[in-house]
């Protein structure tokens, strides 16, 4: 795993499924790059602690998976604020959920 290889999956999966970064000082070329040196460091990381390729792997997951959580919370409450309300009923109906 490199870093270069990790942004290269990344512009991949955002191919599919864009980011808005908006007015944000930080430029999509710029979040990849910082995300996949930070987890490729963890990776060396635990690495040097003697983890296994598998327990690596199973930590990167949780790691993505907390992400996951904290994003959809973050989303879900855009989504409830006044401004998001049929958009929020309009998730949820997508979603199976209301």
């Amino acid at each position: 795993m490199t870093p270069e290889s990790v942004v290269s999956l990344i512009a991949e999966i955002e191919a599919e499924d864009r980011l808005d970064f908006g007015d944000l000082a930080l430029g999509e070329n710029e979040a990849r790059s910082l995300m996949a040196n930070h987890f490729c460091e963890l990776d060396r990381k635990l690495a040097e602690h003697g983890l296994t390729a598998e327990a690596r792997l199973e930590i990167m997951a949780a790691i993505a998976a907390h992400t996951m959580v904290e994003n959809m919370v973050l989303h879900l409450g855009h989504l409830r604020s006044a401004a998001g309300q049929a958009d929020f009923r309009a998730w949820m109906r997508r979603h199976g959920l209301g």
